[in-house]
């Protein structure tokens, strides 16, 4: 049955079980980006300037993918679009990214592909490890991480190391910044290897469109890459 799944899965889907992208990747079918951001708890979306412009309400929310956003109300999964409306009522027990058109759901432990009008395009009979869906998408990679000893740095496509190992842990370059860890805290370097943003974040992820989600104290905010926050910290 897992094989049969996945069988079906790459050929309706056309590969949506690598689709996840972090917070700031996918993108709604407007010329404005949005990030998902908490504020007292609950969660809504900015604009790249740090306005708001979906007022916090949902339990949790994603990024965009294909013009809609995964969220959660009351343990149940839904959509919304730009605009903020709910398009796709809350009623799945989980949920993930749309990718061609369609997105996986979970009913009654099962899962199945839905439209972008909610309609169930294959039923959920099907079993499958979330960590399918909810890996990493793949991307080109300018530079590959290496790790000596107990310490990660980069090379280049010829195997050449251009950044010399010197941090506890380290991420793929995005967006023309690296995430690194040293002394216990996330900061970001240049594909030069300069340390352009000290470290000083309990978790950070990629940047995309200029912006970066950081989490620092348990609240989760954005810097642009001056180190600037755009969004303040914010639980």
């Amino acid at each position: 049955m897992y094989r049969l799944f996945l069988l079906l899965f790459f050929v309706a889907a056309l590969g949506v079980a690598a689709c996840q992208q972090p917070a700031s990747e996918a993108e709604p079918a407007t010329s404005e980006r949005l990030f998902p951001i908490q504020q007292s708890g609950t969660w809504g979306f900015i604009n790249a300037k740090g306005t708001v412009v979906i007022e916090p309400r949902f339990d949790k929310a994603w990024a965009f993918s294909e013009g809609l956003a995964l969220v959660s109300i009351g343990g149940q999964y839904g959509y919304i679009d730009a605009s903020g409306d709910m398009v796709i009522e809350p009623q799945f027990e989980d949920a993930w990214y749309f990718s061609e058109g369609l997105a996986p759901v979970q009913i009654d432990e099962k899962w199945g592909f839905i439209d972008k009008e909610g309609e169930m395009v294959v039923e959920a009979q099907f079993d499958l490890d979330p960590d399918l869906i909810e890996g990493d998408e793949y991307q080109p990679r300018e530079f590959g991480l290496v790790k000596m000893g107990d310490r990660y740095g980069y090379m280049n496509k010829q195997g050449q190391v251009v950044i010399d190992p010197r941090y506890d842990q380290a991420w793929y370059f995005s967006d023309g910044m690296a995430r690194v860890r040293t002394g216990g805290k996330w900061g970001f370097i240049n594909m030069q290897g300069d340390m352009v943003i000290q470290p000083q974040y309990d978790l950070a992820w990629d940047f995309t469109d200029g912006l970066a989600l950081v989490k620092v104290d348990e609240k989760y905010g954005y810097i642009n890459k001056q180190g600037e926050y755009i969004w303040q910290p914010s639980s």
